[in-house]
């Protein structure tokens, strides 16, 4: 089992037993606490993973717009060149 699974099924099980506190009147507000954090460090995580993600998607899409754009220069200066070699 996945550290992300074993996460899910504690998260499950403080849960249950925060319901069943709750079903007999016991302060619970401790416990929410901790679900909450739980749940949103996992957030958090996902939040950091895909930002990640993201960064190096725009970067890739950076470095592909520089070669495109270095090859369509090379292109119109072999182009002139071809036009002006035999003016000298």
């Amino acid at each position: 089992m996945d550290v992300k699974n074993e996460v899910e099924e504690l998260l499950k099980e403080i849960k249950e037993y925060r319901n069943d506190m709750v079903a007999r009147n016991y302060p619970y507000q401790q416990i929410s606490d901790i679900i909450t954090r739980w749940e949103m460090r996992d957030f958090l995580e996902e939040a950091e993973k895909e930002k990640k993600e993201l960064e190096e998607s725009y970067q890739e899409s950076i470095r592909q717009r520089e070669e495109r754009k270095a090859k369509e220069w090379v292109k119109g200066y072999n182009k002139w060149k071809k036009d002006h070699d035999g003016e000298d």
